[in-house]
């Protein structure tokens, strides 16, 4: 067995950085995926059943991917969603 020894500040300034890196990962994750699952763009919109998903699924409002019963939808679409029905 081998034993790596550090100084104490080593030591915690090691695991700063390693839960930084940790950290960015996860951001870069969830920002980057391009597909949402129905509760990521239920959240999103503010919706909380599953009809109103269905009626913008078949009025073409958002975009979606579909593979047997698994529905994805497009992050870009939903955010388009948001920003033609905002008001100001």
């Amino acid at each position: 067995m081998e034993v790596i020894i550090f100084e104490k500040e080593a030591y915690y300034k090691m695991l700063r950085e390693f839960a930084s890196m940790v950290q960015e990962v996860g951001e870069d994750n969830r920002k980057d995926s391009e597909w949402l699952t129905p509760e990521q763009a239920k959240e999103l919109l503010g919706f909380k059943g599953k009809s109103k998903m269905q009626q913008l699924r078949d009025s073409g409002e958002l975009d979606f991917s579909q593979h047997g019963r698994i529905i994805k939808y497009s992050r870009k679409s939903v955010m388009d969603f948001l920003e033609r029905n905002t008001n100001r």
